[in-house]
């Protein structure tokens, strides 16, 4: 098996995990994450736009709640997406989207926090 088979192997795998998590299960956002994640690697390796345009719509239903210590890192997954499909196809709505999500998602991580820098 090549990468690829991995990889759409672990989407489908992913895909029955999300079923077992209807709306409202507090794992949901989790296996959401999750199989954005495979689609995402799928993305990197193929270039189907397809790919990045379903991890971009199943991301904001994975966004953390506010209060939540990992929204930060939620959000800038949802704006990173936004930003690379930007990158792709030049649309401005999609970075003019996905800035006010970095901001939001860097003033979650006051200075001096370790994980600032990666926003």
């Amino acid at each position: 098996m090549n990468r690829q088979t991995y990889t759409r192997a672990s989407i489908s795998l992913h895909r029955g995990v999300l079923e077992l998590f209807p709306a409202g299960h507090p794992n949901r956002s989790t296996s959401l994450n999750n199989l954005a994640r495979s689609l995402t690697t799928s993305f990197d390796k193929s270039g189907e736009q397809v790919d990045l345009d379903e991890v971009i719509s199943l991301q904001p239903n994975a966004l953390l709640p506010a209060g939540h210590p990992d929204r930060s890192g939620s959000l800038n997954d949802l704006a990173s997406s936004l930003q690379r499909r930007f990158e792709q196809s030049g649309e401005q709505a999609n970075i003019d989207e996905a800035i006010p999500l970095h901001r939001e998602a860097l003033e979650l991580q006051p200075a001096g926090h370790p994980g600032r820098s990666a926003l």
